[in-house]
């Protein structure tokens, strides 16, 4: 399993490097500035309290810059419209996809998350590019939308154990094209690598280099 540059990724696959996406900065900062108000939530509060009890959530309640990074170039370099995303939880990830589409003009983020109240912190300018599906697991609430609409990328952040990253993937999976991506958080779990190696057949996996701890990994359709 690769290692791979942000930029590097960029010019492999888009023939596009981070420079391309220089004049879309204020994009990604427009989320970050939103995300301070999480930020500034997490100094006042046990992290207990913030973060999921369920150990099927997502083991983090913010999104790393350099995930946020990532989230918005590849999104806006694919020429995505369609981006399914599990586990939008506040919606920070959400936001990034979303700010891509917006500057992309047109497409839609479908997120799925367990949590009722889930998306509360994204921006209101981005809602038209967001359609969201709360309560219920992901795995149920997919097929249907599966059925009109085929995604390009898909960000797996839900659940980080094997058999739920499995699920999910087997769900969605049969649905991808040639060329589409598959990004995950909390790549730094084995149990995460072990159910995309197991499923993802015919793509090819990378390590994102980063900084984010819990590493991001992405899978690129053959």
């Amino acid at each position: 399993m690769e290692t791979i540059q942000l930029d590097e990724f960029l010019k492999q696959h888009y023939s596009q490097s981070c420079e391309f996406i220089a004049d879309k900065q204020e994009a990604v900062q427009r989320v970050n500035h939103d995300r301070a108000r999480e930020m500034s939530l997490r100094k006042s509060l046990d992290p207990r309290i913030v973060r999921r009890l369920d150990a099927g959530f997502a083991r983090s309640n913010t999104v790393h810059p350099d995930t946020g990074r990532a989230l918005y170039s590849i999104c806006f370099a694919s020429g995505t419209q369609n981006v399914f995303e599990t586990g939008t939880y506040w919606g920070f990830s959400t936001a990034y996809l979303a700010s891509a589409l917006k500057d992309k003009h047109g497409g839609k983020v479908y997120t799925f998350d367990i949590y009722q109240k889930a998306g509360k912190h994204i921006p209101k300018s981005l809602m038209p590019f967001v359609e969201m599906h709360k309560g219920l697991p992901s795995t149920e609430m997919m097929p249907p939308v599966l059925a009109k609409i085929i995604p390009e990328l898909f960000f797996q952040d839900s659940r980080h154990d094997y058999e739920g990253v499995k699920e999910e993937l087997e769900v969605i999976v049969p649905h991808l094209k040639q060329n589409s991506v598959i990004m995950f958080h909390d790549f730094v779990a084995p149990e995460v690598r072990q159910a995309a190696v197991d499923v993802l057949d015919g793509y090819t996996i990378y390590v994102l280099d980063s900084s984010d701890p819990q590493q991001v990994g992405i899978a690129i359709k053959n």
